[in-house]
């Protein structure tokens, strides 16, 4: 189980079927859209993937996380920072 794995197994929370997906096809180097109703995880969906990168042997990585919205953004921020800090990825959002 990775880092990511654990998070969610800690939170009590599955990982969806699309989460999963994204991760695999961002490991691949694939790029896409998720489009899901609020609440069912999208942020987690797109976030996994560079974090699980970051968790492993490779060099460091830098993402760039476009949202319309300031009040969007500043909440966005910190659940990726509380993410990334939760599984030791050493990143600063």
């Amino acid at each position: 189980m990775d880092a990511l794995d654990a998070w969610f197994a800690n939170k009590r929370w599955p990982v969806a079927d699309f989460q999963r997906a994204a991760w695999t096809a961002y490991a691949r180097g694939e790029s896409g859209l998720l489009h899901a109703p609020t609440g069912t995880g999208k942020t987690l969906a797109a976030w996994g993937g560079p974090l699980r990168a970051a968790t492993g042997p490779d060099e460091p990585l830098r993402v760039l996380w476009i949202t319309p919205m300031r009040a969007l953004a500043a909440d966005t921020a910190e659940q990726l920072q509380a993410i990334a800090t939760d599984v030791g990825s050493g990143w600063t959002v």
